[in-house]
């Protein structure tokens, strides 16, 4: 018959280490699959607000969220936009008619936003994709977009494009203090509009659009026409 081999006494120290090690381990283990699922269970605390632009931006106008202290209940047809009004249960399109005045001014605003991309547009024609012009144009984009909106919500017709550029300056240089011009006219055509809206979603776009020109675009040109 063989005889069963018995671990040495020496070798118990051992054995009974790593009997140790191997239950802390489980234990950590089943610990943080409860916590896990703990923390899964629980509702995400952090909701997108739309706000009142709608199109992912809300009232930071491209610059961040807004605070979870305002619902998606304050969504309605005076100030939702775009894929916003998907929340909004009044928002039938044309959510009202504007006026003669108001009208005129979303066709002022449409036309300098065009005026803008175009020349932008032709600078990257000419000297290629270059800062800040690539990006300064795929914004007047996304205005043009959110000024489009609201031609759409209202019902407006939307005017033909017929910008036309002129000759740009021989130079990227000058072309940066074209855009220096531009943006600053642009800034002001805001600010003269501005305090005649009465109409909640166009006052904040016409106001976030100013903003993007004169914090964001017009310090950009500035640092190229230098």
């Amino acid at each position: 018959m063989k005889k069963s081999v018995q671990p040495s006494k020496s070798s118990l120290p051992i054995i009974s280490i790593l009997s140790i090690l191997v239950i802390v381990t489980v234990a950590v283990i089943a610990f943080q699959q409860m916590s896990f699922g703990r923390s899964s269970s629980k509702p995400n605390q952090t909701t997108e607000n739309y706000g009142p632009l709608g199109y992912g931006r809300g009232q930071g106008g491209g610059q961040g969220r807004i605070d979870n202290s305002q619902s998606v209940q304050g969504i309605n047809k005076e100030n939702c936009l775009m894929d916003g009004c998907l929340l909004a249960e009044d928002a039938d399109y044309p959510v009202a008619t504007l006026d003669e005045k108001t009208v005129g001014y979303l066709n002022l605003a449409l036309a300098d936003e065009r005026k803008a991309l175009a020349t932008y547009q032709a600078t990257i024609a000419k000297f290629g994709s270059v800062k800040p012009f690539i990006n300064i144009a795929r914004a007047e984009e996304q205005h043009i977009s959110m000024l489009l909106a609201l031609f759409d919500k209202y019902g407006v017709v939307i005017p033909q494009d017929t910008t036309k550029v002129g000759a740009l300056p021989a130079t990227l240089q000058e072309v940066c203090q074209v855009g220096v011009t531009a943006e600053i006219d642009n800034d002001a055509l805001y600010q003269r509009m501005i305090p005649e809206l009465q109409q909640e979603d166009i006052k904040t776009v016409f106001t976030s659009l100013a903003r993007a020109s004169k914090e964001m675009h017009l310090p950009a040109f500035e640092r190229c026409a230098n």
